[in-house]
Protein backbone atom coordinates (compact mmCIF):
# COMPACT_ATOMS: atom_id res chain seq x y z
CA UNK A 1 0.00 0.00 0.00
CA UNK A 2 1.32 2.99 -1.28
CA UNK A 3 2.39 6.26 1.51
CA UNK A 4 -0.33 8.51 0.13
CA UNK A 5 -3.07 5.60 0.51
CA UNK A 6 -2.23 4.81 3.98
CA UNK A 7 -2.43 9.04 4.60
CA UNK A 8 -5.97 8.89 2.85
CA UNK A 9 -7.36 6.12 4.52
CA UNK A 10 -6.36 7.71 8.00
CA UNK A 11 -8.01 10.66 7.18
CA UNK A 12 -11.24 9.82 6.14
CA UNK A 13 -11.74 6.65 7.87
CA UNK A 14 -9.96 7.32 10.81
CA UNK A 15 -11.45 11.04 11.85
CA UNK A 16 -14.94 10.08 11.48
CA UNK A 17 -14.26 7.08 13.78
CA UNK A 18 -12.13 9.04 16.57
CA UNK A 19 -14.92 11.33 16.84
CA UNK A 20 -17.77 8.56 17.46
CA UNK A 21 -15.52 6.26 19.45
CA UNK A 22 -14.78 10.15 21.39
CA UNK A 23 -18.55 10.34 21.93
CA UNK A 24 -18.92 7.30 23.11
CA UNK A 25 -15.93 7.40 25.56
CA UNK A 26 -17.47 10.08 27.49
CA UNK A 27 -19.77 7.87 28.61
CA UNK A 28 -17.38 5.87 30.31
CA UNK A 29 -16.65 6.58 34.14
CA UNK A 30 -14.35 8.83 35.13
CA UNK A 31 -13.17 5.92 37.89
CA UNK A 32 -11.87 3.77 35.68
CA UNK A 33 -8.31 5.89 35.32
CA UNK A 34 -8.21 6.54 39.07
CA UNK A 35 -8.63 2.76 39.11
CA UNK A 36 -5.75 2.32 36.72
CA UNK A 37 -3.53 4.43 38.00
CA UNK A 38 -3.46 1.87 41.35
CA UNK A 39 -3.52 -1.28 39.63
CA UNK A 40 0.00 -3.49 38.56
CA UNK A 41 1.08 -3.10 35.43
CA UNK A 42 1.31 -6.83 33.77
CA UNK A 43 1.58 -5.89 30.39
CA UNK A 44 2.35 -2.97 28.06
CA UNK A 45 1.73 -2.62 24.48
CA UNK A 46 3.62 0.03 22.48
CA UNK A 47 2.39 0.72 18.65
CA UNK A 48 4.82 1.71 15.71
CA UNK A 49 3.60 0.39 12.74
CA UNK A 50 5.90 1.91 10.10
CA UNK A 51 9.23 3.13 9.84
CA UNK A 52 11.97 1.00 11.17
CA UNK A 53 14.16 3.60 12.06
CA UNK A 54 11.85 5.60 14.56
CA UNK A 55 11.43 2.18 15.49
CA UNK A 56 15.25 2.37 16.67
CA UNK A 57 14.67 5.52 17.95
CA UNK A 58 11.96 4.15 20.67
CA UNK A 59 14.68 2.36 22.19
CA UNK A 60 15.29 4.20 24.81
CA UNK A 61 11.81 4.45 25.52
CA UNK A 62 11.15 0.95 25.91
CA UNK A 63 14.70 0.30 27.92
CA UNK A 64 12.84 3.00 30.50
CA UNK A 65 9.80 1.37 30.53
CA UNK A 66 11.03 -2.04 31.33
CA UNK A 67 13.49 -0.38 34.09
CA UNK A 68 10.30 0.96 35.49
CA UNK A 69 8.06 -2.29 35.00
CA UNK A 70 10.71 -5.42 35.05
CA UNK A 71 7.82 -7.78 35.57
CA UNK A 72 5.93 -6.82 32.87
CA UNK A 73 5.29 -8.44 29.77
CA UNK A 74 6.64 -6.23 26.47
CA UNK A 75 4.34 -6.54 23.46
CA UNK A 76 4.91 -4.73 19.93
CA UNK A 77 2.33 -3.75 17.37
CA UNK A 78 4.00 -3.53 14.04
CA UNK A 79 3.98 -4.23 9.89
CA UNK A 80 5.10 -7.76 9.24
CA UNK A 81 8.94 -5.72 7.55
CA UNK A 82 9.89 -4.48 10.55
CA UNK A 83 10.06 -7.72 12.87
CA UNK A 84 13.57 -8.18 12.48
CA UNK A 85 14.71 -5.26 13.91
CA UNK A 86 13.73 -6.12 17.55
CA UNK A 87 16.44 -9.44 17.50
CA UNK A 88 18.81 -6.58 16.77
CA UNK A 89 17.83 -3.93 19.78
CA UNK A 90 18.78 -7.15 22.46
CA UNK A 91 15.98 -8.99 21.15
CA UNK A 92 13.88 -6.36 24.01
CA UNK A 93 10.57 -7.27 22.77
CA UNK A 94 10.10 -11.46 22.75
CA UNK A 95 9.87 -12.89 19.53
CA UNK A 96 6.18 -14.09 20.07
CA UNK A 97 4.83 -11.10 21.57
CA UNK A 98 5.40 -9.02 18.45
CA UNK A 99 2.21 -8.67 16.53
CA UNK A 100 2.96 -7.95 12.82
CA UNK A 101 0.74 -6.85 10.34
CA UNK A 102 0.66 -6.91 6.61
CA UNK A 103 0.48 -3.62 4.79
CA UNK A 104 -1.38 -4.55 2.35
CA UNK A 105 -5.70 -4.14 1.62
CA UNK A 106 -7.70 -5.95 2.60
CA UNK A 107 -5.22 -8.06 4.76
CA UNK A 108 -4.21 -5.04 6.90
CA UNK A 109 -7.73 -4.82 8.09
CA UNK A 110 -7.83 -8.25 8.80
CA UNK A 111 -4.60 -8.63 11.10
CA UNK A 112 -5.59 -5.59 12.79
CA UNK A 113 -8.69 -7.09 13.87
CA UNK A 114 -6.54 -10.56 14.79
CA UNK A 115 -4.27 -8.07 16.90
CA UNK A 116 -7.31 -6.21 18.46
CA UNK A 117 -8.56 -9.51 20.01
CA UNK A 118 -4.93 -10.92 20.96
CA UNK A 119 -4.42 -7.44 22.69
CA UNK A 120 -7.85 -7.60 24.76
CA UNK A 121 -7.54 -11.04 25.11
CA UNK A 122 -3.44 -10.04 27.03
CA UNK A 123 -5.68 -7.90 29.11
CA UNK A 124 -3.19 -5.56 28.32
CA UNK A 125 -2.51 -2.61 30.88
CA UNK A 126 -0.98 0.11 29.28
CA UNK A 127 -0.07 1.48 25.98
CA UNK A 128 2.34 3.60 23.83
CA UNK A 129 0.89 5.05 21.04
CA UNK A 130 4.29 6.29 19.33
CA UNK A 131 3.23 7.02 15.69
CA UNK A 132 2.68 10.58 15.24
CA UNK A 133 -0.76 12.03 15.43
CA UNK A 134 -2.02 8.83 13.22
CA UNK A 135 -5.91 8.05 13.90
CA UNK A 136 -5.31 4.41 12.93
CA UNK A 137 -2.71 3.63 16.07
CA UNK A 138 -5.17 5.90 18.87
CA UNK A 139 -8.27 4.13 17.72
CA UNK A 140 -6.14 0.41 17.67
CA UNK A 141 -4.80 1.83 21.10
CA UNK A 142 -8.86 2.44 22.39
CA UNK A 143 -9.94 -0.83 20.62
CA UNK A 144 -7.47 -2.87 22.69
CA UNK A 145 -9.34 -1.77 25.85
CA UNK A 146 -6.20 -1.17 27.46
CA UNK A 147 -7.28 1.82 30.64
CA UNK A 148 -3.85 3.88 30.56
CA UNK A 149 -3.09 4.78 26.53
CA UNK A 150 -0.32 7.06 25.96
CA UNK A 151 0.41 9.27 22.91
CA UNK A 152 1.09 12.93 21.08
CA UNK A 153 -1.51 15.29 21.98
CA UNK A 154 -1.99 18.23 19.35
CA UNK A 155 -3.38 20.65 21.86
CA UNK A 156 -3.04 24.19 20.04
CA UNK A 157 -1.82 22.63 16.85
CA UNK A 158 -4.37 23.04 14.30
CA UNK A 159 -5.70 20.16 12.06
CA UNK A 160 -4.55 16.90 13.97
CA UNK A 161 -7.47 15.34 14.88
CA UNK A 162 -7.66 12.28 16.88
CA UNK A 163 -10.24 12.13 19.27
CA UNK A 164 -9.84 12.57 22.31
CA UNK A 165 -8.86 8.47 22.96
CA UNK A 166 -5.67 8.83 25.27
CA UNK A 167 -5.56 8.55 29.12
CA UNK A 168 -2.23 10.37 28.97
CA UNK A 169 -1.06 13.28 26.90
CA UNK A 170 2.24 14.06 25.69
CA UNK A 171 3.17 17.18 23.50
CA UNK A 172 5.26 16.68 20.59
CA UNK A 173 7.83 18.96 20.39
CA UNK A 174 8.74 19.52 17.04
CA UNK A 175 12.23 20.94 17.95
CA UNK A 176 13.43 18.31 19.96
CA UNK A 177 14.66 14.76 18.54
CA UNK A 178 12.25 12.14 18.39
CA UNK A 179 14.28 9.60 20.96
CA UNK A 180 13.23 12.21 23.42
CA UNK A 181 9.91 12.98 22.35
CA UNK A 182 9.48 9.56 23.17
CA UNK A 183 10.73 9.62 26.38
CA UNK A 184 8.40 12.21 27.15
CA UNK A 185 5.91 9.68 27.00
CA UNK A 186 7.31 7.70 29.79
CA UNK A 187 6.72 10.98 32.04
CA UNK A 188 3.41 11.30 31.25
CA UNK A 189 2.36 7.96 31.33
CA UNK A 190 3.36 7.88 35.10
CA UNK A 191 1.34 10.33 36.52
CA UNK A 192 -2.54 9.70 37.21
CA UNK A 193 -3.83 11.46 34.45
CA UNK A 194 -2.33 13.64 31.99
CA UNK A 195 -4.14 16.48 30.06
CA UNK A 196 -1.97 18.89 30.08
CA UNK A 197 1.56 19.64 28.05
CA UNK A 198 4.19 20.42 30.51
CA UNK A 199 6.34 17.82 32.37
CA UNK A 200 7.70 16.97 35.67
CA UNK A 201 11.32 17.15 34.44
CA UNK A 202 13.57 17.48 31.70
CA UNK A 203 15.06 14.57 29.89
CA UNK A 204 18.66 14.45 29.13
CA UNK A 205 20.61 12.92 26.41
CA UNK A 206 22.65 10.28 28.43
CA UNK A 207 18.92 8.88 28.52
CA UNK A 208 19.51 8.50 24.56
CA UNK A 209 21.46 5.32 24.77
CA UNK A 210 21.11 2.18 22.12
CA UNK A 211 22.90 -1.19 21.77
CA UNK A 212 25.41 -1.92 20.15
CA UNK A 213 25.28 -4.67 17.99
CA UNK A 214 28.17 -7.44 17.47
CA UNK A 215 28.35 -10.32 14.66
CA UNK A 216 28.67 -13.93 15.69
CA UNK A 217 31.62 -15.63 14.13
CA UNK A 218 29.30 -17.28 11.27
CA UNK A 219 27.92 -14.37 9.91
CA UNK A 220 31.09 -12.62 10.07
CA UNK A 221 33.10 -14.94 8.72
CA UNK A 222 29.78 -15.68 5.59
CA UNK A 223 30.29 -11.60 5.49
CA UNK A 224 34.11 -11.52 4.53
CA UNK A 225 34.16 -14.13 2.48
CA UNK A 226 31.41 -12.46 -0.16
CA UNK A 227 33.28 -9.67 0.16
CA UNK A 228 36.41 -11.10 -0.53
CA UNK A 229 34.63 -13.50 -3.64
CA UNK A 230 33.60 -9.61 -4.94
CA UNK A 231 37.14 -8.66 -4.78
CA UNK A 232 37.05 -6.62 -1.46
CA UNK A 233 38.81 -6.70 1.14
CA UNK A 234 37.64 -4.80 4.82
CA UNK A 235 40.71 -3.55 6.10
CA UNK A 236 42.82 -3.52 3.25
CA UNK A 237 40.55 -1.98 0.68
CA UNK A 238 38.68 1.17 2.09
CA UNK A 239 35.07 0.05 1.47
CA UNK A 240 31.90 2.76 0.84
CA UNK A 241 28.50 1.74 1.65
CA UNK A 242 25.56 3.76 -0.83
CA UNK A 243 22.19 3.96 -0.59
CA UNK A 244 21.06 5.77 -3.62
CA UNK A 245 16.94 5.52 -2.46
CA UNK A 246 14.24 3.87 -2.00
CA UNK A 247 11.71 6.22 -3.73
CA UNK A 248 9.14 6.03 -0.96
CA UNK A 249 9.25 9.94 -0.13
CA UNK A 250 10.84 11.16 -3.60
CA UNK A 251 10.87 14.78 -2.18
CA UNK A 252 13.48 13.66 0.34
CA UNK A 253 16.01 11.88 -1.82
CA UNK A 254 19.28 13.05 -3.33
CA UNK A 255 19.62 13.22 -7.34
CA UNK A 256 20.47 9.96 -8.44
CA UNK A 257 23.07 11.58 -10.90
CA UNK A 258 24.30 13.14 -7.92
CA UNK A 259 25.06 9.69 -6.25
CA UNK A 260 26.84 8.44 -9.32
CA UNK A 261 29.09 11.17 -9.42
CA UNK A 262 30.03 10.94 -5.63
CA UNK A 263 30.85 7.46 -6.56
CA UNK A 264 33.34 8.36 -9.44
CA UNK A 265 34.87 10.50 -7.25
CA UNK A 266 35.22 8.15 -4.71
CA UNK A 267 36.45 5.56 -7.16
CA UNK A 268 39.27 8.09 -7.85
CA UNK A 269 41.52 6.52 -5.65
CA UNK A 270 42.11 2.77 -6.82
CA UNK A 271 42.16 1.10 -3.27
CA UNK A 272 38.22 2.53 -2.38
CA UNK A 273 35.95 -0.17 -3.28
CA UNK A 274 32.31 0.69 -2.80
CA UNK A 275 29.08 -1.69 -2.03
CA UNK A 276 25.43 -0.03 -2.98
CA UNK A 277 23.36 -1.42 0.02
CA UNK A 278 19.64 -1.44 1.05
CA UNK A 279 15.86 -3.19 0.40
CA UNK A 280 14.57 -4.43 -2.84
CA UNK A 281 13.06 -0.67 -3.45
CA UNK A 282 16.68 0.42 -3.89
CA UNK A 283 17.73 -2.18 -6.66
CA UNK A 284 16.13 0.08 -9.80
CA UNK A 285 18.82 3.33 -8.38
CA UNK A 286 21.24 0.86 -7.46
CA UNK A 287 21.52 -0.33 -11.05
CA UNK A 288 21.76 2.77 -12.53
CA UNK A 289 24.66 3.42 -10.79
CA UNK A 290 26.37 0.44 -11.54
CA UNK A 291 25.58 1.39 -15.24
CA UNK A 292 26.88 4.76 -15.22
CA UNK A 293 30.05 3.72 -13.06
CA UNK A 294 30.69 0.28 -15.01
CA UNK A 295 34.17 -0.83 -12.84
CA UNK A 296 34.68 -3.68 -11.54
CA UNK A 297 34.98 -1.92 -7.95
CA UNK A 298 31.34 -0.76 -7.53
CA UNK A 299 28.84 -3.54 -6.90
CA UNK A 300 25.80 -4.01 -5.38
CA UNK A 301 24.44 -5.88 -2.41
CA UNK A 302 20.75 -4.57 -2.42
CA UNK A 303 18.30 -6.74 -1.47
CA UNK A 304 20.74 -9.34 -1.13
CA UNK A 305 21.37 -9.25 2.87
CA UNK A 306 19.48 -9.91 6.16
CA UNK A 307 19.41 -7.62 8.62
CA UNK A 308 22.35 -9.15 10.39
CA UNK A 309 24.32 -9.30 7.50
CA UNK A 310 23.60 -5.69 6.57
CA UNK A 311 24.79 -4.47 10.38
CA UNK A 312 27.95 -6.78 9.88
CA UNK A 313 28.62 -5.06 6.72
CA UNK A 314 28.55 -1.56 8.85
CA UNK A 315 30.84 -2.87 11.09
CA UNK A 316 33.81 -4.08 8.46
CA UNK A 317 33.48 -1.25 6.04
CA UNK A 318 34.34 2.33 6.54
CA UNK A 319 31.57 4.80 5.41
CA UNK A 320 28.13 4.98 4.70
CA UNK A 321 26.39 7.74 2.78
CA UNK A 322 22.89 7.69 2.49
CA UNK A 323 19.32 9.77 2.20
CA UNK A 324 17.12 10.44 5.57
CA UNK A 325 16.00 7.00 5.79
CA UNK A 326 15.62 3.65 8.70
CA UNK A 327 19.16 2.83 7.24
CA UNK A 328 20.97 5.31 8.50
CA UNK A 329 19.30 4.95 11.71
CA UNK A 330 19.75 0.98 11.61
CA UNK A 331 23.90 2.13 11.28
CA UNK A 332 23.62 3.54 14.96
CA UNK A 333 23.91 0.50 15.88
CA UNK A 334 27.27 -0.06 14.53
CA UNK A 335 30.83 1.49 14.31
CA UNK A 336 30.79 2.85 11.39
CA UNK A 337 30.84 6.56 10.19
CA UNK A 338 27.49 7.80 8.47
CA UNK A 339 27.01 10.69 5.94
CA UNK A 340 23.19 11.55 5.91
CA UNK A 341 21.88 14.00 3.25
CA UNK A 342 19.15 15.70 4.33
CA UNK A 343 16.84 17.91 2.51
CA UNK A 344 12.81 18.36 3.05
CA UNK A 345 13.21 17.17 6.64
CA UNK A 346 14.98 18.06 9.78
CA UNK A 347 17.70 16.49 11.24
CA UNK A 348 17.59 18.12 14.47
CA UNK A 349 14.31 15.86 15.06
CA UNK A 350 15.21 13.04 12.89
CA UNK A 351 19.02 12.81 12.15
CA UNK A 352 20.57 9.55 13.46
CA UNK A 353 22.33 10.05 16.92
CA UNK A 354 25.94 9.10 17.81
CA UNK A 355 29.52 10.24 17.56
CA UNK A 356 30.38 8.83 14.23
CA UNK A 357 27.45 10.63 12.35
CA UNK A 358 27.87 13.88 10.15
CA UNK A 359 25.06 15.46 8.50
CA UNK A 360 25.30 17.25 4.86
CA UNK A 361 21.92 19.81 4.78
CA UNK A 362 21.76 23.06 2.97
CA UNK A 363 19.47 24.81 5.59
CA UNK A 364 17.22 26.43 3.19
CA UNK A 365 14.60 28.97 4.80
CA UNK A 366 11.42 27.03 3.00
CA UNK A 367 13.44 24.11 4.89
CA UNK A 368 12.09 21.37 6.24
CA UNK A 369 8.83 21.64 4.69
CA UNK A 370 8.02 17.69 5.60
CA UNK A 371 7.11 17.29 9.03
CA UNK A 372 5.08 15.23 11.76
CA UNK A 373 2.93 18.50 12.08
CA UNK A 374 1.82 18.15 8.52
CA UNK A 375 1.51 14.75 7.73
CA UNK A 376 4.40 15.04 5.36
CA UNK A 377 2.28 16.58 3.13
CA UNK A 378 4.82 18.91 1.38
CA UNK A 379 3.72 21.24 -1.84
CA UNK A 380 7.07 21.64 -2.47
CA UNK A 381 7.50 19.24 -6.18
CA UNK A 382 11.23 20.61 -6.52
CA UNK A 383 13.76 19.40 -3.94
CA UNK A 384 16.01 22.33 -4.89
CA UNK A 385 17.41 22.40 -1.07
CA UNK A 386 18.53 18.55 -1.20
CA UNK A 387 19.67 19.08 -5.25
CA UNK A 388 21.66 22.18 -4.35
CA UNK A 389 23.90 20.00 -2.54
CA UNK A 390 26.91 19.12 -4.42
CA UNK A 391 28.44 15.73 -4.99
CA UNK A 392 31.75 17.88 -4.26
CA UNK A 393 30.26 18.95 -0.30
CA UNK A 394 29.46 15.57 0.05
CA UNK A 395 32.20 13.45 -0.41
CA UNK A 396 34.55 15.96 1.51
CA UNK A 397 32.04 15.75 4.67
CA UNK A 398 32.93 12.08 3.40
CA UNK A 399 36.84 12.78 3.72
CA UNK A 400 36.35 14.60 6.79
CA UNK A 401 33.96 11.74 8.36
CA UNK A 402 37.00 9.12 7.96
CA UNK A 403 39.62 10.97 9.55
CA UNK A 404 37.42 12.02 12.85
CA UNK A 405 35.79 8.16 13.10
Amino acid sequence: MKVENIKKIDFWLGVPLCFLLTFFNLFKKAAELKKSAVSPVRKIAFIKLSELGAIILSYPLISRVKKEHPQAALFFVTFRRNQGVFKLLNGIIPQENILAARQALPAFFLDILRIIFRLRKEKIDMIFDLEFFSRASAILAYLAGSKKRTGFYAYGYEGLYRGELLTHKAQYNPLRHISANYLSLAEAAGQIGKNTPELEKNIGEKELVFPAYSAGDGIKEKVSTRLKNMGIEAGKNRVFLINPGEGILPLREWPVENFIALSRLILEDKNNRIILVGTESVTVKAGLVLEAVGKESCVSLADQTTLDELLCLFNLADALVSNDCGLGHLAMLSTISKVIIFGPESPQVFAPLGKNTHIVYSDWPCSPCFSVLNHRNSSCRDNKCLKSIKPEAVYQRLKESLKSG
